[in-house]
């Protein structure tokens, strides 16, 4: 009896240490997930100057946010998850139909959106992305 005692205590304590061990964890992957719940919703990217007056991008800055592309690219469009999630000169890097395919068929990392996005909104958010040099 004394050593099944003995046993379910530690048992009880390996619990609790996991416990502790797991929670940091688990608090620092929820914190990437993006808003849900009561949280506050994120802002779109910071607009410039000549998005602020295209309607299209102002909409594509809206999909970006609402399709939680900054948990990963960042607010500012400076990458969370490394340098292959900077956006801010993506538009020098690759071109309007090489950014919808990446947008569309994923790749690297990134979820594909073609499911989740219509082919308009996939051409708003690579015309933006695009303007980004």
């Amino acid at each position: 009896m004394r050593q099944n005692k003995e046993t379910m205590l530690r048992t009880a304590w390996r619990w609790r240490i996991g416990a502790l061990v797991l929670a940091p964890m688990v608090l620092a992957l929820a914190a990437c997930g993006g808003a849900s719940g009561g949280e506050a919703t994120p802002k779109p990217p910071a607009a410039t100057a000549a998005s602020e007056s295209n309607p299209a991008f102002v909409k594509a800055q809206e999909l970006f946010t609402a399709n939680k592309c900054i948990s990963c690219h960042g607010v500012d469009l400076a990458g969370r998850a490394g340098a292959k999630t900077n956006l801010q000169k993506v538009g020098s890097q690759m071109t309007k139909e090489q950014i919808a395919s990446q947008i569309k068929n994923g790749g690297g990392g990134m979820p594909a959106y073609s499911t989740k996005l219509s082919e308009e909104e996939v051409g708003q958010l690579s015309d933006w992305l695009s303007s980004k040099k």
